[in-house]
């Protein structure tokens, strides 16, 4: 499920929004990236819940995904932008996703 989530927000992350009508109250968007890379680096972590050592490798690589992906965006999709708000907020997703990890769900897994 982990690799499937990755791949298909990856996917509507490089798509251009050409024609499309997003919500446009105040920060909706960081929002929508906070909640997106809090539920990846969920996936990961509970698609490896044994692996120690590994996780260290998955945190990194949720974060630096967040960050290569805006990165892409502004440089390489015509249509889109990056924000380093949207990095920040792919960031402090990915980071409570892997505090909820820690406080709660590791203790049933």
């Amino acid at each position: 499920m982990a690799v499937g989530y990755t791949l298909w927000l990856t996917v509507i992350s490089l798509t251009p929004l050409d024609g499309l009508d997003l919500p446009s109250f105040s920060y909706a968007d960081k929002i929508v990236h906070f909640f997106l890379y809090f539920f990846l680096m969920l996936l990961w972590l509970l698609a490896y819940p044994k692996w120690r050592h590994e996780r260290v490798f998955f945190i990194i690589l949720v974060i630096l995904w967040g960050v290569a992906i805006e990165f892409i965006q502004e440089y390489f999709v015509p249509t889109r932008s990056g924000d380093v708000f949207d990095a920040i907020a792919n960031t402090a997703g990915a980071l409570t996703g892997l505090w909820v990890f820690y406080s709660w769900i590791k203790t049933i897994v």
